[in-house]
């Protein structure tokens, strides 16, 4: 996976030729559509990675150094906590129990967010805006591919806002009054784009045949870290 990763990152024009969302989400009903999992490990997997969403930008306010970036914060954690009760409320329509649900999926992000630890306040908060965007934007896609008629309201749940378009700007600030930022948190988005393309792929039903799996994972791959790149080069970060 990493050996693929640094081969896509060589070609310097994949950040400047994205496709339209429309684009990325018809090809990836395409290519995930076999590899998607069932409607209820999907909600048990997107509920739990909102409330991991919300609990690292509710650190990130405990610890925010002025009320601008609080309050920035605060509605970041907020917005990710009402996807999470809209997910959970869709698993309770079904008659299951949200933590039930969730329960399987808690040790392979644990031990994600373990290995992504932030060290220091600006990591956290550049975690909160890439994760964050990586995994709403797989799992937009990918409920394209549920055999599902919710499937459209949740990749519209996970597109709606959410608060990190303010984050970055904080990100910004951070920046440009230190410079040296700069570079200690270009080292760690290329670390949490390696570790959030790992725990992707662990969400999908792979078959028997590797190579059709590729061929179905890669456009779809490809995107992300397109997006991912060109989140990181708007922060003047290179990825």
């Amino acid at each position: 996976m990493f050996s693929w990763f640094r081969k896509r990152r060589s070609t310097p024009t994949a950040a400047h030729r994205l496709r339209s969302r429309d684009e990325i989400s018809a090809a990836a009903k395409v290519d995930l559509a076999e590899l998607a999992p069932g409607i209820i490990p999907y909600l048990g997997l997107v509920s739990y990675l909102q409330l991991e969403i919300y609990e690292a930008a509710s650190r990130a306010v405990a610890d925010a150094p002025d009320l601008v970036a609080k309050e920035v914060l605060s509605n970041a954690a907020g917005l990710s906590l009402n996807k999470y009760k809209e997910f959970a409320a869709e698993l309770r329509r079904r008659q299951r129990d949200p933590a039930t649900v969730m329960e399987p999926y808690s040790h392979s992000i644990n031990r994600y967010t373990d290995r992504v630890s932030p060290a220091n306040w600006n990591e956290l908060l550049l975690l909160v805006y890439l994760c964050g965007g990586f995994f709403e934007d797989f799992f937009s896609q990918l409920a394209r591919g549920l055999d599902d008629k919710y499937g459209d309201s949740a990749a519209e749940i996970l597109s709606s806002d959410s608060g990190r378009s303010e984050v970055a700007m904080l990100l910004e600030r951070a920046i440009r009054d230190n410079p040296k930022n700069g570079d200690r948190l270009a080292l760690w988005g290329r670390r949490l784009v390696g570790d959030s393309l790992l725990v992707a792929r662990s969400t999908l039903v792979l078959s028997d045949n590797s190579d059709d799996d590729e061929k179905k994972i890669e456009p779809v791959f490809t995107e992300l870290i397109s997006t991912h790149i060109k989140r990181m080069d708007a922060l003047g970060l290179t990825a």
